[in-house]
């Protein structure tokens, strides 16, 4: 078996096994297994102790190449509406926020030369976590004040992202797709001078497939690349629509959320070969819903040796 099954098959007898002793179920909603890469970096600890450890922590605290200045002319979110489920600004020393920092720190490790990665957050079905995961993770990227952040909510359908963060009535990237705003004006900044929130938008006429199709999406990636080191888009479910075949190829990588007891396996199976039929890079995944041991995180190995085995 792969690591994701092991993953839900550990996860599953951890909560059995919460539940005869009589402790809380509580869940989590990310993670990260430090089994497979090593213990998570302490960056006070003395260079002399290894040359790994002080490449590791040199790669999350120094300062990336810049990216292009870039003045956004939208109204900043305040923090009296950010959403409760954003666990990593309203609490920032839970454990669920340190899990989503190891998210995090797995991202910044994996990319050592610090060039921009604009990463889609997936998922198989609705009501996986997918939204709140961007969330979290967006924030606590942010949290590194070196590093220029950016959310960007393109499920046009549901619009959850851009409902969360109460931006329901600005303009989006539908305006911007269709020409009639820059991208300046639609970024919002959120809380932090570092972390800019791009949201849907309004529709009007045109339909999801259309915007998507348009000759600006490459654009918009394009300069999104440009002005930012890290961007988190979320999309609509892979078995919903098939936006996510337009939106992939102009991402450097997709994360798959996966939520315990509710993904079914199958399902998830066809995804993950629909995505590298289409050449799609999976980075990862996130599974979520899970208790504090379990295992919930895994790099995308076992999805280029044939899927989820």
């Amino acid at each position: 078996m792969g690591r994701i099954a092991e993953a839900l098959k550990r996860a599953q007898q951890e909560r059995e096994r919460r539940r005869h002793v009589g402790l809380a179920d509580r869940t989590d909603p990310v993670g990260i297994d430090w089994r497979q890469t090593g213990s998570q970096p302490n960056c006070t600890e003395s260079p002399t102790e290894g040359s790994a450890k002080s490449s590791l922590c040199e790669m999350i605290i120094k300062p990336p190449p810049p990216r292009k200045s870039f003045a956004v002319e939208a109204e900043p979110i305040g923090v009296e509406v950010i959403d409760p489920h954003i666990l990593t600004f309203h609490e920032p020393t839970s454990g669920i926020a340190e899990k989503y920092r190891s998210v995090r720190t797995r991202l910044v490790t994996n990319n050592p030369s610090g060039s921009t990665r604009i990463h889609a957050i997936i998922s198989t079905l609705r009501q996986e976590g997918r939204t709140v995961t961007v969330a979290n993770l967006g924030f606590s990227l942010a949290e590194l004040k070196h590093l220029r952040v950016a959310m960007v909510d393109m499920d046009f359908r549901q619009q959850g992202l851009t409902r969360m963060l109460k931006a329901d009535d600005r303009p989006g990237i539908a305006e911007v797709l269709r020409g009639e705003k820059r991208l300046a004006e639609v970024c919002i900044p959120v809380v932090r001078e570092n972390l800019h929130f791009i949201p849907t938008g309004r529709l009007d006429k045109a339909s999801p497939s259309d915007l998507l199709a348009s000759n600006q999406m490459a654009e918009v990636f394009r300069e999104i690349n440009e002005r930012y080191h890290y961007a988190l888009v979320d999309t609509p479910p892979l078995h919903a629509c098939a936006d996510v075949g337009l939106i992939g190829p102009l991402c450097h990588s997709l994360l798959i959320v996966i939520r315990m007891n509710h993904t079914p396996e199958p399902l998830l199976r066809r995804s993950v070969k629909m995505l590298q039929a289409n050449h799609l890079m999976i980075a990862g995944c996130i599974l979520a819903g899970v208790s504090d041991d379990a295992v919930n995180f895994s790099d995308g190995q076992d999805f280029y040796n044939g899927g989820p085995q």
